[in-house]
């Protein structure tokens, strides 16, 4: 689905979650380390089955981002928890970019979702027991 091989081939070789979404947010590619991550096929994260994997206390702000920002163009960044193919959720920084046609108007966005897991853990305070649970 991505066009050009040595951008595929870049892609792949990323540390984290890379995708692409339609100009209205549908996904409709992502690298090889998400289908590993969540452990489903890219027909069944397609479109909008990515919802399945994104903990239900984060999906609500997840997708009132994603709508605000196919209305108005513009980049954002978000933390959220997507679950893995074992069941357990991570905390990740989503960052997302539109991607314009030559006459401007949004034909697709990118995406990258990096796995902060680890930096949320460190900066969790002693009181907060939900090891992992903790919202932004």
């Amino acid at each position: 689905m991505f066009d050009d091989w040595r951008i595929r081939y870049l892609l792949e070789c990323l540390p984290q979650i890379a995708w692409t979404a339609r100009a209205n947010g549908a996904l409709d590619c992502c690298n090889k380390r998400a289908l590993d991550y969540t452990g489903m096929s890219g027909e069944q994260l397609q479109g909008w089955g990515w919802k399945a994997v994104v903990h239900p206390k984060d999906l609500p702000s997840c997708l009132q981002r994603g709508y605000k920002a196919t209305r108005t163009g513009t980049s954002y960044a978000m933390e959220y928890r997507l679950r893995a193919g074992d069941g357990n959720y991570r905390w990740h920084l989503m960052q997302v970019q539109p991607i314009r046609d030559a006459e401007g108007r949004i034909a697709q966005w990118f995406g990258t979702c990096t796995d902060i897991d680890a930096y949320k853990s460190c900066i969790r305070p002693a009181s907060d027991g939900e090891s992992g649970q903790h919202e932004s």
